[in-house]
Formats: C-alpha cells, structure tokens, sequence
C-alpha cells in the first residue's frame, strides 16, 4: 500500500507540470512501480486486471498512449514512449522478466494476444542515432514501428527492431536480432541475423523445467498430453474477412488524433485469424 500511495502522489506531482494528461479506464494496482509524465497529453488506458510489477512507465513527450489489456499474469515493462506514439499490448501475454521498450520518432508498437516472452528481450523502432549514405547524403536508418499477433513466443535475449513484422503462432529462438523482417505464421526463426529454421509448426506454452520421464514420453505426441486445448487453437490461416493489415492499423493510427486513436484501439477486433496474411 505505501508503494501504491508514493506512485499516486508522484503522478500528482507531474500532472502539476504538465497538462491534460490521463490515466483512463481501470485504475491499475502498481507493485513497486511507476507512471511518470513527462509531457502534455498523454494516455494511460489499462483494462479490467492490471497489475504492474517492478514496472516503469515513463512519457517523455506529447500526445502518446499507452494501452495495457486485461492479463492474467503480471505486467513487468520498463516502457520509454516518445511524442505521438502508441504502445499497445493485448491479454493474457505472460512476461517472464522486464520486458524493455523504447518508442522513438513517432512511431508505434502493437503486440497481441497470448504470447510468452522470455528473459533480457528488448523493443526498439528507432538505432536512434542518424546514418547518412556519402554519395547522395540521404538518411538510410529511418525508424519503422513493430507489429506482433497472437500467441507468439520470443526466447531469451531477443532484440526486436524496427520493422518487424511477425505473425501469429511465431516463434523467435534465444538470442535473436530481428530487423526489418515479415515473418510469417506458425514458423520458428533465430539467429543473428534471424532467419527461418522452420516453418508449419506449432507450441504448446507449457513448462517442461520440473517433467519426469514420463512427462517427456507423453509429450513426444500432442495428442498424448492431457490438455484443454485443440491443436487448432494454436495454428493459424489467412482469413479475408477477418484479416487485420499491420499497414492499415500503422495508416489509421498515424491519421487519427489521440482520442481517435485510443477508441480505435478500444475496438480492435479480437478474431482468432486476424494477424495472418496470405
């Protein structure tokens, strides 16, 4: 409680100093964490179920949301949002360690629902320091946003930069350097730089640290392990009239102003097919 108490008085304080910035939605319940507001405008808008742990949240610029969806594990962000960006994290993702975000230059990060995420990982969709090619003096290191679906799991170490798109039912190997890449569904890829090990596969999010020999020979086949969930919940396919273009979520986010922008997220369509392309 007194955690709680010192965050609440510390938004105060910064509210003092800037203007029209809100916490809207479902209060959070902050354990050991802070919101810090270092700018004008800005949005916190945190669904049914939010608990932040050993989290900071810290605004250093204008017209920026953070939207957090309703978990059933515990929120554990170190999130850096710059001027006119998005942060939006769906339900039930479970982050087994800080996961660290930094969102520069007016760009955005979407994840959605049902990923794991390991140890040590990293967002970024800036270098943020400026490359010039010498023969033309053009800007060659642009930043870019990042778009993550459902059910994605990123092994330990993995740095996800700007660009990088990754359908659902993905996963991205320990140690990982993913730039710039359109991976597309139900497929492994690692390495530095990534690249695809394998596709048409499928994980399953439970942990075999304390199986014995006999939970391992069960779960040689999926079918042998007593489970609630059919194999077709974790595989995915390209659905026309559900699909969601990353691009056409980037477009609508970067034409809206900050209001339009958070009622749009409000109502992102929750359809199991929805971040798979052709």
């Amino acid at each position: 409680m007194k955690i709680i108490n010192y965050v609440k008085r510390k938004i105060k304080k910064k509210k003092t100093k800037n203007l029209n910035n809100k916490i809207l939605g479902t209060y959070p319940k902050l354990n050991n964490s802070k919101i810090i507001f270092n700018g004008n405008n800005n949005i916190i808008f945190c669904e049914n179920n939010v608990i932040l742990k050993d989290s900071v949240l810290e605004f250093n610029g204008d017209n920026s949301i953070i939207y957090l969806s309703s978990n059933k594990f515990d929120y554990i962000l170190n999130v850096a949002i710059n001027n006119n960006s998005v942060f939006y994290i769906g339900k039930d993702n479970y982050i087994n360690k800080e996961l660290k975000i930094i969102i520069s230059e007016e760009k955005n990060i979407f994840i959605g629902n049902d990923g794991i995420f390991s140890l040590g990982i990293w967002f970024r969709t800036a270098d943020p320091h400026l490359i010039y090619d010498i023969k033309t003096n053009n800007r060659i290191n642009e930043s870019k946003s990042i778009y993550l679906g459902d059910h994605i799991w990123l092994g330990q170490n993995s740095l996800i930069l700007k660009g990088t798109q990754i359908d659902s039912g993905s996963i991205i190997g320990a140690n990982s350097v993913v730039s710039n890449k359109i991976i597309a569904n139900n497929e492994i890829w690692a390495g530095n730089p990534v690249k695809k090990i394998k596709d048409k596969i499928f994980w399953d999010g439970k942990c075999v640290h304390k199986w014995t020999k006999k939970d391992t020979e069960k779960s040689m086949n999926y079918d042998s392990i007593k489970n609630d969930k059919p194999i077709d919940i974790y595989t995915y396919k390209y659905d026309s009239k559900n699909y969601l273009s990353y691009d056409e979520i980037e477009n609508n986010l970067n034409n809206m102003t900050i209001d339009e922008k958070l009622n749009y997220l409000k109502n992102i369509p929750q359809n199991k097919n929805r971040f798979v392309r052709k």
